[in-house]
């Protein structure tokens, strides 16, 4: 099968391509609408830039691209750029393995500006007539389609040749690239680009740039690794100093680093994850902040930079414990605050009571946001392990690499940099209690197999270790995805998913048990009205009691309780309108739902493709470019979708 992110697979009779490429490139765009006929002889993946370039009327006669950054900034950004220290000596090494062959090397942020060039004068003194130089805009709304900006919008590597450039002043140019994703965020945080003129194009240098951005990748792991250690050393500094007040501490990238485990729950955070709010942390004296005093459990005091040779790396946070501390899983409460009404969860409930003594795993199904962990802590909290710890860990949030030592630990001189006396694994902290894995469809095929000798035998070994460690851990794993049809695309293990599968429980979305939408509402408007220290009694006006009841909360509880936040923070009525509600919720009374006619036999992935579309044509007023463009599709097929999950327009009553 070709692959689809090369555009050349032969050097051979490449300006013939180019005469071919020149004539498509011309019909698109004097027939974009024709574009379904193009999609035989373009790809898609090109087909797709271009459609992205024209929608927002960029000029395909474009020569240059355009100024980003004065070299003042652009020389205090590479001060500050642990991206561009990680990648400037394996590109300068890489480099001089490559003079003779035509191409420049370039390091571009995670907005397609290009901070660092590195080639032969000649090559670049030819460049430099389209501003392909540092400090230049490269992203696919500036410069059209591009390897370094289609690379950052698709996240995917890609080589663009000649007349597949939207812009007609780049089509001189071959380039190949490849996007650079943190190390912990997963977020992509730049790209690595080959360019040169299109005479010298190879399709090698697409998997060289694929390369080079995972050495880079490494590299950055290394850094961040070293960072954290010193953060993690901070944590255990505060929380002797503190004593009985609970802490967390998160990078100068906002990631989590370590925390009290009561504290981080209240919070819903999690080790690995990414704070929002970031324009708060950085005016961290603004504070509290909406992500630290969301739990009625726990008051924010203060807010530390912490500071390792000279340098601000990160920052720890100090709570104290409130008197009247619930949550919404309270170990004192009799129901837990587990709010529902509807027969669906009462009936869940009931079947959580009834396993909760069996040490059996068991698989929670469901779509995001439909509370799973919750339902896990629940579990947990009515059954004899209730005093032993409760573990979570989200696979999906930690580098592949580290999962293992995660889960089962290391021992002393394992890694370098590694703490001196080795470390415990989340089995070994849960060891009488329970673990929770979240996301566990995301558990790299590799390691799936040492979490089954642990559901068998109940034993595992530390890396770099040849001990066997004995532990008594319930397992609750839990999923958003179709985890039998990953087992048929060989990304989930058979024998795995069988074990996990012993004892199943899906969680409901939140549209199929609307008599949960007003009672979890109630319980979210009195809980930030307390956080915000508003005294007014809140409560839904009946039209917004029928709006809550007539959408379709493709966000689930983590929505509803979203929009409940917002409405309380904008209200200053005990009434509660839309007008209160998120914009995208609050201008629905002025554009249009969906009428939908059931559709059988679709699979899990139709089924999460028909909810995105759903919500993005609520979200967006049926504006088909609008949703098209969000999901990378031609407006043809988009309509094509529309007709086959019977998605119609209907005007709301309100």
């Amino acid at each position: 099968m070709p692959n689809p992110f090369l555009s050349i697979f032969s050097t051979v009779d490449l300006h013939n391509k180019v005469g071919e490429l020149k004539q498509k490139w011309e019909l698109f765009l004097t027939n974009p609408s024709d574009s379904e006929n193009l999609d035989t002889i373009v790809r898609r993946e090109i087909l797709n830039s271009w459609s992205r370039c024209q929608s927002i009327g960029l000029n395909p006669e474009q020569k240059q691209a355009r100024t980003a950054l004065t070299s003042f900034e652009l020389e205090q950004l590479l001060i500050e750029s642990d991206l561009y220290h990680a990648a400037k000596p394996i590109i300068d090494t890489i480099f001089d393995k490559l003079i003779g062959t035509g191409y420049l090397i370039t390091l571009n942020d995670e907005n397609g500006k290009m901070i660092y060039l590195k080639g032969e004068p000649d090559i670049i003194r030819k460049t430099e007539k389209v501003n392909f130089s540092p400090g230049m805009d490269w992203s696919e709304t500036a410069a059209g389609t591009n390897a370094i900006g289609t690379s950052i919008v698709s996240k995917k590597p890609i080589q663009v040749f000649s007349a597949e450039h939207f812009c007609e002043g780049f089509h001189q140019m071959t380039c190949s690239s490849s996007p650079i994703f943190h190390p912990y965020t997963k977020h992509v945080i730049g790209a690595i680009d080959f360019t040169g003129l299109w005479p010298s194009t190879q399709p090698h240098t697409l998997g060289l740039a694929v390369s080079l951005a995972q050495m880079i990748e490494q590299q950055l792991l290394f850094m961040y690794q070293k960072k954290y250690h010193q953060v993690d050393e901070y944590y255990r500094q505060y929380t002797s100093k503190w004593g009985d007040n609970p802490v967390l501490v998160f990078s100068n990238e906002y990631v989590i680093v370590n925390g009290d485990e009561q504290l981080l729950n209240a919070l819903h955070l999690k080790k690995g994850m990414v704070l929002e709010n970031r324009q708060k942390i950085n005016n961290f004296l603004q504070a509290p902040f909406h992500f630290m005093d969301q739990s009625e459990g726990y008051q924010f005091i203060n807010i530390e930079p912490i500071i390792f040779n000279n340098e601000e790396i990160g920052y720890v946070s100090i709570f104290k414990t409130r008197n009247n501390s619930s949550s919404i899983v309270s170990t004192n409460s009799q129901n837990h605050n587990l709010v529902g009404e509807s027969a669906e969860m009462k009936l869940i409930l009931q079947k959580c009571r009834q396993i909760a003594s069996i040490n059996t795993p068991i698989l929670l199904t469901g779509e995001t946001g439909t509370g799973k962990e919750v339902i896990a802590r629940y579990i947990h909290e009515v059954s004899s392990r209730k005093d032993k710890p409760f573990i979570a860990i989200n696979c999906g949030a930690i580098q592949k690499e580290l999962i293992s030592s995660e889960l089962f630990g290391y021992e002393s001189g394992t890694f370098t940099g590694g703490k001196k006396d080795g470390k415990k694994g989340k089995f070994e902290e849960a060891n009488g209690g329970t673990i929770f894995l979240d996301e566990i469809g995301e558990m790299p095929l590799d390691l799936q197999v040492h979490l089954l000798r642990v559901l068998q035998e109940r034993e595992f070994t530390r890396l770099g270790s040849s001990r066997t460690v004995k532990v008594d851990v319930k397992v609750i794993a839990a999923t958003n995805r179709n985890l039998e049809a990953m087992i048929e695309e060989g990304l989930f293990r058979k024998d795995l998913f069988f074990r996990l599968n012993v004892i199943s429980l899906t969680i409901p979305p939140l549209r199929k048990r609307k008599e949960d939408i007003i009672p979890i509402s109630n319980y979210y408007l009195r809980l930030f009205a307390k956080v915000y220290h508003k005294d007014l009694p809140f409560r839904l006006t009946e039209k917004t009691k029928n709006f809550f009841l007539t959408y379709d909360w493709s966000g689930n509880i983590r929505e509803l309780r979203n929009a409940i936040e917002h409405a309380v923070i904008f209200s200053n009525s005990t009434e509660i309108n839309k007008s209160h509600l998120p914009d995208y919720l609050a201008e629905l009374k002025t554009k249009q739902s969906l009428n939908v006619t059931e559709v059988s036999n679709l699979s899990v992935i139709e089924q999460a493709e028909m909810q995105q579309i759903k919500t993005l044509l609520i979200q967006t007023g049926w504006n088909i470019s609008a949703v098209a463009k969000e999901i990378n599709i031609a407006r043809s097929t988009l309509y094509r979708k529309l007709k086959k999950y019977n998605l119609t327009e209907q005007r709301l009553p309100y």
